[in-house]
């Protein structure tokens, strides 16, 4: 990616929940599950990304987000980009 492209990633626009973290991208995607959502989320950065639903589930689907985006970073925080190793 050129210098050009990573300026202007910073400054587009997200999909609804997803943040920006040291870099990665976190985006959050709910999944609705017997009334409940469970946590789903996908890390990217730059042309690497990862999926990980976790077997959490939570009633209100902005705390799912929310919780989410916390298990999310800790990840990233643990393990940086050995997230993306298979």
């Amino acid at each position: 990616m050129s210098l050009l492209g990573s300026i202007k990633s910073l400054f587009s626009p997200l999909p609804d929940g997803a943040i920006r973290y040291k870099g990665y991208t976190i985006a959050a995607l709910p999944e609705e599950e017997f009334g409940r959502y469970r946590l789903h989320a996908v890390i990217s950065k730059k042309k690497n990304h990862r999926s990980y639903t976790l077997i959490d589930r939570v009633a209100d689907k902005q705390n799912c987000i929310t919780l989410t985006h916390q298990k999310a970073k800790s990840l990233i925080d643990q393990k940086g980009d050995k997230i993306f190793a298979h």
